[in-house]
């Protein structure tokens, strides 16, 4: 997930009661398809074997690579047998894909010890055995860059500065939760807390932060090559062994030329103190990894339940297809993409006729910034002129049209109805973001009425980020988010090698993929095509009457 925001750390605005009566006559689900769509979800499915292939099968599915290619096509032909139509891919401008085979960490003095680390994405390999002096040069920002020009020629940099281990009894309630109890379901409690809208920041608030995220590996790397140093080693973000090594410098001809990996923390702080000791460390590192380079187009995966007469609307599902490299991409978002596949293969299995063309997107690229879905949205949707300053060269296009105006709308915009994304994991719905839509969260109210029995009853007027809907809800059109049971994807699978089907739960995804499926249905038989909010202006400009 690009750009994550989890649940446990938002705000939730329930709105049970407040649009009571204000949903449209035809919102009222048809109780004789909802009950189709859970026997044939609860008791004839196949989203667990979905998975199972995507993850056991295929594999981690890092943008690029032969993996994510062959997941394409794999769910192209499975939604074929299962009768959807114009199964495609749909590319984008990428760059090169990358894939590691092995690794080797060692510390060789004071002592010897295996090392857990994992390579970094779109970073060289080693080409054989290195070793060297490892030196710590901690640096989060280009002026650090000047303390230690001309000292790290053919050493092994530790580049990360050390966070101390704070008493658990210390944290906020949250952290102290996800610590003691790493599964964690949302109670009625917590998804009642908050009851006022959280009035949202200007738009763009917080983007400067990603936008240094971004661009960070690429000078700091710059710099480490042209001061010789031997290899990048960093720390990862998360505790417990668990490594986390993300890198996101794809970017074609910019890719760096100095090896580099990720370390457990445990392992990483260890070596720190030893130099704060004034005890020498050497390193030797053996890492393979390849570029691929044949294709440096990426793809998403789309296919269509056919609606009635030669020209109808579209109502969209889907999720991000891509994953990360150090687990399997099960619950980020293999979860998701098992889920958005189950609920059209239910349509498609109970002989449902829809109004619209409900269209299933499996997006690539989403976790280097919603390439896919982005590329769609141009395509087909809607265009806006690019940025052009300095900061925003390593960024890709969503970031740099965020926010720019003229929207030029394409003919697919007024015949575009609505999108529905899952993104947070394997964990159950418990309701919908209507993001700030009002008439949107009286709807909801309605089609969630049938799954009350199953945990699913909060409507959310706040809005939520991280996940693909953004890219169609930033240009007017309806684009939501479901609210789920965070489960164990932020205290330990998130981006980390513990991102495996072991950790999806059957039941869960079960009722993810009917819920998801009854939505759906419900928009494609609307009368009307879905309600949208005000279409996005600049913030200067004054609606006239």
């Amino acid at each position: 997930m690009f750009r994550k925001s989890i649940l446990a750390a938002s705000v939730v605005c329930g709105v049970s009661g407040l649009f009571a009566g204000a949903a449209f006559a035809d919102d009222k689900p048809d109780l004789d398809i909802i009950s189709k769509i859970r026997d044939e979800g609860f008791n004839h499915s196949q989203v667990m074997d979905t998975l199972r292939h995507l993850t056991d099968n295929i594999g981690p599915r890092l943008t690029g690579t032969p993996q994510m290619k062959a997941s394409n096509l794999w769910t192209r032909d499975q939604l074929t047998k299962w009768g959807l139509e114009n199964g495609r891919l749909e590319g984008f401008e990428f760059g090169p894909g990358w894939t590691w085979e092995s690794v080797d960490v060692r510390m060789v003095t004071p002592r010897t010890d295996q090392l857990y680390a994992l390579p970094i994405s779109w970073y060289p390999g080693t080409e054989g055995e290195i070793t060297g002096e490892v030196i710590f040069a901690a640096m989060s920002s280009k002026e650090d860059f000047e303390d230690y020009r001309g000292k790290l020629k053919g050493k092994i940099v530790l580049v990360d500065a050390v966070r101390p281990y704070r008493d658990p009894t210390e944290l906020d309630a949250e952290a102290r939760r996800q610590l003691n109890e790493p599964i964690v379901r949302l109670t009625d409690a917590e998804l009642r807390d908050e009851v006022t809208y959280d009035v949202p920041e200007a738009p763009g608030a917080g983007d400067d932060f990603w936008i240094e995220y971004k661009s960070w590996g690429y000078y700091l790397s710059a710099f480490l090559q042209e001061e010789g140093a031997l290899a990048i080693v960093r720390r990862s973000p998360r505790r417990n062994m668990l490594v986390d090594a993300t890198g996101y410098q794809y970017l074609e001809g910019q890719q760096p030329t100095i090896p580099a990996v990720r370390m457990a923390t445990e392992h990483y702080d260890r070596m720190v103190r030893l130099l704060d000791g004034e005890e020498p460390v050497t390193l030797s590192l053996d890492v393979s990894a390849k570029f691929h380079t044949d294709d440096m187009r990426s793809y998403s995966t789309l296919a269509d339940i056919p609606g009635k007469g030669r020209n109808p609307e579209v109502v969209m599902l889907g999720g991000h297809l891509d994953s990360w490299f150090m687990g399997d991409g099960a619950v980020d978002n293999g979860a998701g993409v098992a889920v958005a596949m189950e609920a059209v293969r239910i349509l498609k299995a109970i002989g449902v006729k829809p109004k619209r063309t409900i269209r299933v997107g499996l997006w690539g690229g989403e976790e280097q910034g919603y390439h896919g879905s982005y590329q769609y949205v141009l395509d087909h949707l809607a265009t806006r002129p690019a940025r052009t300053e300095e900061s925003f060269q390593y960024m890709e296009p969503y970031t740099k049209e965020y926010g720019m105006f003229p929207v030029v709308k394409k003919p697919g915009f007024e015949k575009f109805s609505v999108y529905f994304n899952l993104d947070n994991g394997s964990g159950k719905i418990r309701g919908v973001y209507a993001e700030g839509n009002a008439a949107a969260a009286a709807i909801f109210e309605e089609w969630l009425k049938p799954f009350h029995d199953l945990g699913a009853k909060t409507v959310t007027m706040n809005d939520t980020g991280g996940t693909d809907h953004e890219v169609f809800d930033d240009i007017g059109l309806p684009g939501f988010q479901f609210i789920q049971d965070p489960l164990d994807y932020g205290s330990r699978l998130h981006h980390t090698t513990l991102d495996t089907y072991d950790h999806a739960f059957e039941k869960d995804l079960k009722q993810a993929a009917v819920i998801m499926a009854s939505f759906v249905y419900n928009a494609a038989m609307r009368e009307d095509r879905f309600p949208r909010e005000p279409e996005p202006r600049k913030r200067d400009e004054v609606q006239e009457d």
